[in-house]
């Protein structure tokens, strides 16, 4: 039996309309987000890429006062070191990577069975009109922006996403 007519003998038909739409897929952004962020979470050692990130940012600061002073010998060590760095990030970005993968086939597949049910009904509007997106929002735009939003508020919960203060930079060097 497909799914759709399912869903709609299962009474599932008033998610076809805002709000229950909008809050759907809300919640469905926030649950996906959640998951990968909390697989992330476990594959991403947080000490090292903490370290690295500090490491990277003092790199970056210490290369554009080798340029403004013009210390071309400086500069060239720097350049070695940061290619040894961006070896390590290589290797941390190819662990998302996988990670990455992993969530988008399921993905697609849901993705396919959402743009069925919902089609080009509106799930969301706007307060305003806003450019390029209008005042309604169909599933794929209201998706995206549900995605964003929640994926800034859940990494920085599980503590994916950090500030580097200047004091933790100046600690490292000593």
């Amino acid at each position: 039996m497909p799914i759709i007519p399912l869903l709609s003998a299962l009474g599932w038909e008033f998610l076809k309309e805002p709000p229950a739409s909008t809050l759907f897929i809300l919640l469905l952004s926030a649950a996906v987000n959640l998951a990968v962020g909390v697989a992330n979470r476990m594959v991403i050692d947080l000490d090292e890429y903490r370290r690295w990130m500090i490491e990277s940012s003092r790199l970056r600061r210490e290369m554009m006062e080798a340029v403004r002073r013009g210390d071309q010998r400086r500069v060239a060590r720097l350049q070695k070191r940061q290619q040894r760095m961006m070896a390590e990030q290589s290797k941390m970005t190819m662990e998302r990577m996988k990670l990455t993968l992993f969530f988008f086939l399921p993905l697609i597949l849901i993705w396919n069975f959402l743009i069925k049910f919902f089609g080009k009904a509106p799930i969301a509007y706007m307060p305003f009109k806003a450019p390029w997106i209008g005042e309604t929002l169909n599933i794929t735009v209201w998706y995206i922006l549900c995605s964003l939003a929640t994926n800034v508020v859940i990494s920085r919960a599980l503590g994916l996403t950090f500030e580097i203060e200047a004091g933790e930079e100046v600690a490292q060097k000593t």
